[in-house]
């Protein structure tokens, strides 16, 4: 197992204060005072937290995309790439931004759920050809400008770019699941 220690009990000067600062601005979101493990042990090169922390925190709570559209990114990027520990931390926020179980069941099963809105469905679309490592398709991108504007499809990409930062993270370094969180299905 290739795991990474807690770095905390060392951090020290700006170091800790950007720990500090990741932690507080996440913890309306997920619920819990304590940073997530995955930024925890990114910690180990606090350059790099701080760096990927900060577009976490730009794309989620200052960008263009609406709380539920950019959930439904995170859902169904983290869906298609089994990361379940992604999965597990966003099913909170999904839920504070209004996105239903029945939603929520369809996109782990990887559907396109039909009761969502033309624009969500594009938004989907968008990110199953970034998975597929596929052009967006110019009418699915056309139908996210038309709703969020460049900004918003830009957010789209970057939002599956930094959950495969997340993602390779917590699969390279055995990075579970916390406790009190929703136990992810088995992806495979």
């Amino acid at each position: 197992m290739a795991e990474l220690p807690d770095p905390t009990a060392t951090l020290t000067g700006d170091d800790l204060k950007i720990f500090e600062h990741m932690a507080s601005a996440r913890s309306h979101a997920e619920g819990r005072a304590r940073l997530g493990e995955v930024y925890v042990r990114m910690f180990n090169n606090p350059g790099v937290a701080a760096k990927v922390g900060a577009l976490g925190e730009h794309l989620r709570f200052h960008a263009t995309l609406p709380d539920e559209v950019r959930e439904l990114v995170i859902l169904r990027y983290a869906s298609r790439q089994g990361f379940g520990y992604e999965w597990s931390h966003h099913q909170r926020p999904a839920k504070l931004a209004g996105i239903s179980q029945d939603v929520i069941d369809e996109l782990t099963i990887g559907k396109l759920p039909e009761s969502l809105p033309d624009a969500s469905r594009a938004v989907l679309q968008a990110v199953d050809a970034v998975d597929t490592k596929q052009s967006i398709p110019d009418d699915v991108q056309q139908r996210i400008i038309a709703a969020h504007g460049e900004a918003g499809v830009v957010e789209v990409v970057a939002l599956c770019g930094l959950y495969a930062i997340m993602g390779y993270m917590v699969t390279a370094f055995d990075i579970g699941v916390e406790a009190g969180l929703p136990t992810p299905p088995d992806f495979r």
